[in-house]
């Protein structure tokens, strides 16, 4: 299995129906996700933020040694990618005025 945030092989340590927990070697540590995320991220196609994400799981750590990434922590804690960073290529504008004298 991919690490749902950074995309490297990871493992499943545990899949319950509302949540899996996922180890990630490449960084992200061991964290859980729920099953209701991880079906509106495909939906969307959408994707984490892996450096908000990181930081927001080391914090998040201080409470519980592997926390829930909830739908409502991605869109809060802003966890997901900009919709700007996700754009390939901005439309180029023209410098010409709208309107000629």
């Amino acid at each position: 299995m991919k690490c749902l945030i950074c995309q490297a092989a990871s493992n499943t340590v545990h899949a319950a129906g509302e949540w899996s927990e996922v180890k990630c070697s490449a960084g992200c540590g061991r964290y859980k996700v729920s099953a209701n995320l991880v079906a509106k991220m495909k939906f969307k196609n959408e994707f984490f933020d892996i450096e908000r994400t990181r930081r927001w799981l080391e914090m998040a750590r201080n409470d519980d040694p592997v926390p829930l990434i909830s739908t409502y922590d991605y869109f809060v804690s802003l966890l997901h990618r900009d919709t700007e960073e996700r754009s390939v290529i901005a439309p180029i504008r023209s410098r010409q005025p709208l309107v000629a004298d």
